[in-house]
């Protein structure tokens, strides 16, 4: 098995108060829309983005809570992308405009995973 050195940057928010959910929504779409229509020239680094609402465990409504997995081919990688995008210029002034951070989000946590064998996964099966 080939070694796998990416890493996953996990944010969590809420939005903030008085936001209406649905052009928080639409804006969280216009951003990922956005962003795969540039991924190549602006975001190479990523090997994935995921998306999330949390849920009550006992009732599965939603909590408010929200979290978005960036999946990095590397460390590296991901500090190289940060560094490129740190003062939001040339194409990245775009990219700020379409940001849900500063519209939409409120109490926004950052950590990082590292995948740990992930060669032991159970292999999927289709549901027919």
């Amino acid at each position: 098995m080939a070694e796998d050195n990416s890493i996953i940057e996990v944010e969590s928010w809420t939005i903030r108060d008085g936001v209406d959910p649905r052009e928080y929504h639409e804006g969280m779409r216009t951003w990922f829309r956005w962003v795969a229509d540039r991924r190549a020239e602006l975001f190479p680094e990523w090997k994935a983005a995921s998306y999330y609402h949390e849920v009550d465990p006992a009732t599965l409504t939603p909590t408010g809570r929200y979290t978005m997995l960036f999946e990095y081919h590397s460390e590296a990688e991901r500090r190289a992308y940060k560094e490129r995008r740190k003062d939001w210029s040339g194409p990245y002034a775009e990219y700020k405009k379409v940001d849900p951070y500063e519209p939409f989000l409120d109490d926004v946590t950052l950590n990082f995973w590292e995948p740990v064998e992930r060669g032991l996964w159970l292999p999927g099966r289709s549901r027919s």
